[in-house]
This record gives structure tokens, C-alpha cells and sequence, in this order.
């Protein structure tokens, strides 16, 4: 029994979407994981660094580290910054699909709620 070669295109395409999401949450749990225990091994303690609470943007809390050489955290933040990131790129890739599948409709959805998510992030992050 032959298969469809458009079905079977289509089927790479969601197993690489979810092979890339998968990868994505290991390699940002890798980097969290890394961060925290080089926090911990450096400082001693986990927590250590936040006992003050000091309201900074994203932005101020990533120079700050940068000039400071604080490796933990630049590797931290880079873990979180990909994990919030993999559920974007999730909407946009599952949009293609609905190109590919030539489901217009829901394409359209998908890159509205894919454009939703990006203005809301870009909104919310205190310059």
C-alpha cells in the first residue's frame, strides 16, 4: 500500500515540530539546571541572591549580569527566555502546517494568535 506523498511530507513536518519542541525543553531545562547548580556551587546557596527584592526590567537584569560576570544567571535567563519562546514558535510552525494542509482558515488563526503572542510579548517587557 503506497501513501500519499503530500500526507507523508506533511507527517515529517509534525514530527519535526515536535521534535524540535522537544529538544527545545530539554536544552532550556539543560540550561536552567546548569545555571541553578552553578549558582549554587558558587554562592552556596540557591537563594542566596534573592533575599532583596529589587523591581528591575528584563533588560537591566541582563546587563547587570553581563557586567558583573554573573554566568549563572546569563545561563539562566537564556534557559527561560527559550522555554516562554518554544510555545511561539509552536503557533507559527503549527500555521505553515495549516499552509501545507492548504486549511486557510485556520492558518490564518494560528499567525493571528502567532502575532497576538509576539505583541504581547513585546508590550509587556518594561524597556
Amino acid at each position: 500500500m503506497r501513501t500519499d506523498p503530500a500526507q507523508e511530507a506533511l507527517h515529517k513536518l509534525e514530527l519535526t515540530i515536535s521534535h524540535l519542541l522537544r529538544i527545545g525543553v530539554l536544552l532550556a531545562g539543560m540550561f536552567l539546571l546548569i545555571g541553578w547548580l552553578w549558582l549554587w556551587f558558587a554562592n552556596g546557596s540557591l537563594l542566596g541572591s534573592f533575599t532583596v527584592y529589587e523591581s528591575k526590567s528584563l533588560f537591566e537584569t541582563i546587563h547587570w549580569a553581563l557586567l558583573t560576570n554573573d554566568r549563572p544567571m546569563v545561563i539562566s535567563i537564556l534557559g527561560l527566555i527559550l522555554l516562554v519562546c518554544l510555545p511561539v514558535v509552536r503557533v507559527f510552525l503549527t500555521g505553515v502546517l495549516f499552509v501545507k494542509q492548504k486549511d486557510f482558515r485556520l492558518a490564518i488563526m494560528a499567525f493571528l494568535v502567532f502575532v497576538a503572542l509576539v505583541a504581547s510579548f513585546v508590550l509587556g517587557i518594561d524597556l
